[in-house]
């Protein structure tokens, strides 16, 4: 029998001891207070936040979203009588940055890239895409198409291309002078300046979200106040004459070597103002690149010159107003006389005898017409010079505009000699434009219009023609009459200058075949630093009008220091004939077969 085994059941160990710890009440007490405490200023933030600063913070808040943009208006445009367009704005895309979205460590890369494209410093570059205390600054404006597309295949985080106008000339050079020029703060010159208010228009507002892509939020309340676009101009100018009198000066100033000139168109029955035309020229789409004094001024309105012989006609036209004497009055030429001093000469030292008023201006008598204005006085001379317009503006609608310098009877510059040179065109400033105002008077029977270049203004479908505006008589119909006679002869006196090399024939002559021609030379002493005149360089000029009664025309041809001709005579006769055929023809006026001369077509 197999023993029985048997199984020993042990003891379980008596159960461990509980220890019982006991934290001292003040040290609970402490945790609590430091909770409540941590609790009251969770509470007090939370109610500075939400009530003390409520208003302040939403604020800041909506600031980052809620913005204010300025909406840009869109210039006016300026055009021809005709509506071609001079002056326009069109969408060009700008570069900006957001430099806050550019990846600082591709930065230098980014803006050597651009810097080659856009033809800008890579150091002017790299500070925009690494500022820090703006959001949005720009880099380049008015990019060109392919530039934009350029920049835009970069794919570049922070660089924003935003469409903005741009000033643009589509016809270039072609009437820049009068047009003027705008930059980036608005008009600097010409009509882009006289109107630059107008022209600007009134910027609008739009009130909106934004996105960090200065994207306005879609389903965000906006508001919008819509700007107000420029008016629109239209000059006076007509597009076949300014192309006439800009062709015709360039090729004169060309060929003499002439240091500039201006040439002036004007319709003497209204003021208004065909054509004008400067130079040296310049494109007003890149202003920047010809000196300030080329773009921001207007030869035409704003150089001052003394007009020589052309005053004659003024003088002799205030003399006969005055009824100081007729048209057959006589005084002697002796070629020279001596005032106060001082020899004053013919421009040649030679004498022509006896001469009346058509005498002084055919023969272009200094002699003659200071010897006249002696009959007339400097109270009565100064009287009419100054109704004529000379020493104030015309009015004309272009930016800076010179008034002119005027010893008149009276003032504290007068003094008699300067009376006396002043009746043949020194010591008395004028502009090309006050000569060509004061002889469409005589060419308009003695009324004086002003002076304009803007013929419409349109804002939106409303629009206002200007109307020609009368600003004074300084002589009589019958005195007009007179000199128109005299012009006639003297204009007839240079014929030989345009038909002498073509005929042969050196007499005096039809100057524009088939027509009565009124004209004047000039030549102008041009003054020098120091007193006394420049004793190489002279302005050759001359101003008429045709035809001779009922003139459509008035137009005055003047060149600076031609380098061949002395008295520039022979420079601005051809100009002047060139360009009157011109305009004649334009008009369709039919010529008088009676009025040819042996040898002319």
């Amino acid at each position: 029998m197999a023993p029985r085994s048997t199984t020993r059941l042990e003891t379980p160990p008596p159960p461990a001891t509980l220890v019982r710890v006991r934290l001292a009440r003040w040290r609970i007490n402490i945790v609590l207070l430091l909770c409540l405490l941590l609790i009251a200023r969770v509470v007090l933030r939370l109610g500075e936040l939400q009530v003390v600063r409520h208003e302040e913070l939403r604020a800041k808040a909506f600031a980052e979203i809620d913005q204010q943009i300025t909406l840009q208006p869109t210039r006016g445009q300026i055009t021809d009588r005709l509506g071609n367009v001079l002056a326009m704005d069109v969408d060009r895309e700008s570069l900006w940055v957001i430099p806050g979205q550019v990846n600082q460590e591709r930065a230098p890369r980014v803006a050597l890239t651009l810097s080659a494209l856009l033809g800008k410093k890579f150091e002017d570059i790299l500070t925009a895409l690494t500022d820090k205390d703006h959001y949005w600054l720009p880099i380049a404006r008015w990019l060109e198409p392919k530039v934009a597309e350029q920049v835009e295949a970069l794919d570049e985080p922070g660089l924003r291309l935003v469409y903005e106008p741009r000033r643009v000339y589509p016809q270039g050079a072609f009437a820049a002078h009068v047009i003027g020029a705008v930059n980036a703060d608005g008009g600097i010159s010409g009509i882009e300046l006289f109107f630059d208010s107008e022209l600007k228009g009134i910027t609008g507002t739009l009130q909106a979200e934004f996105d960090g892509a200065r994207n306005p939020i879609a389903i965000a309340p906006s508001h919008t106040v819509p700007p107000r676009n420029g008016i629109n101009i239209q000059t006076t100018l007509d597009p076949l004459v300014q192309y006439v009198i800009e062709r015709e000066l360039k090729a004169s100033v060309e060929k003499h070597h002439a240091d500039g000139g201006s040439i002036i168109v004007m319709d003497p029955r209204t003021g208004a103002i065909r054509g004008m035309a400067s130079w040296p020229p310049f494109d007003p789409n890149n202003y920047d690149d010809y000196p300030a004094e080329i773009f921001g001024r207007n030869p035409a309105v704003s150089n001052l010159y003394e007009p020589g012989s052309t005053f004659k006609m003024i003088t002799i036209a205030a003399g006969l107003q005055a009824r100081a004497f007729t048209a057959d009055t006589k005084v002697n030429d002796g070629g020279s006389i001596l005032r106060y001093g001082q020899s004053l000469s013919n421009w040649n030292g030679g004498g022509n005898g006896m001469l009346d008023p058509g005498g002084v201006i055919y023969f272009s008598s200094n002699v003659g017409a200071l010897q006249f204005n002696e009959l007339t006085g400097p109270e009565k001379f100064y009287r009419a010079v100054a109704a004529f317009g000379f020493g104030q503006p015309t009015g004309v609608e272009l930016g800076g505009e010179e008034f002119g310098i005027v010893n008149s009877w009276g003032s504290p510059t007068f003094n008699d000699l300067n009376f006396l040179t002043n009746a043949y065109g020194q010591g008395i400033s004028v502009t090309p434009l006050q000569m060509v105002t004061a002889a469409a008077a005589i060419a308009n029977d003695g009324v004086k219009m002003q002076p304009y270049i803007v013929e419409r203004r349109c804002e939106g479908e409303r629009c206002t023609d200007t109307q020609p505006v009368v600003t004074g008589h300084p002589i009589e119909p019958a005195v007009a009459w007179t000199v128109r006679r005299m012009l006639v002869h003297s204009a007839n006196h240079y014929a030989p200058v345009v038909w002498g090399p073509r005929t042969g024939d050196y007499s005096d002559q039809w100057l524009l075949p088939g027509y009565q021609v009124c004209a004047k030379t000039g030549t102008s002493s041009i003054p020098v630093a120091g007193g006394g005149y420049d004793p190489s360089y002279t302005i050759g000029s001359v101003l008429g009008f045709a035809p001779a009664d009922g003139a459509h025309y008035v137009v005055l041809v003047k060149i600076d220091r031609p380098k061949d001709d002395i008295w520039g005579v022979s420079t601005a006769i051809p100009v002047f004939y060139a360009v009157m055929d011109e305009l004649l023809r334009y008009e369709r006026i039919p010529p008088d077969p009676s009025l040819f001369s042996p040898g002319q077509p």
